[in-house]
């Protein structure tokens, strides 16, 4: 499950390092109809980062997969993205290795 934050009036939870990816499945309909659905997973460490990096990029619907240290670009203004952040504990799999089947 994941929580959708306006970038004009929510803030990140802090944390050191942040995963992002865009969300091919659910981008276009419901929520972000006609907008991209850009994912937001806090990571505690840079290992935990490349973890759910990993596991992003082996999933045949998440693009885009990026690493941020720090919030900068991690949720910029605007109007065509959705964002849905996604912590470990509604997203578990995502912090665990080879949580989808197998790395890349």
């Amino acid at each position: 499950m994941s929580i959708t934050l306006d970038p004009y009036t929510d803030d990140l939870p802090s944390s050191p390092y942040y995963v992002t990816a865009t969300d091919t499945y659910c981008s276009g309909w419901g929520g972000a109809a006609n907008k991209l659905n850009r994912v937001i997973l806090p990571c505690e460490s840079q290992g935990e980062a490349e973890v759910v990096a990993d596991n992003a990029r082996s999933r045949s619907d998440m693009a885009d997969v990026t690493v941020h240290r720090g919030e900068s670009g991690v949720m910029p203004v605007t109007r065509g993205i959705v964002f849905s952040l996604m912590g470990q504990a509604d997203a578990a799999r995502w912090y665990e290795p080879g949580g989808f089947g197998g790395q890349r």
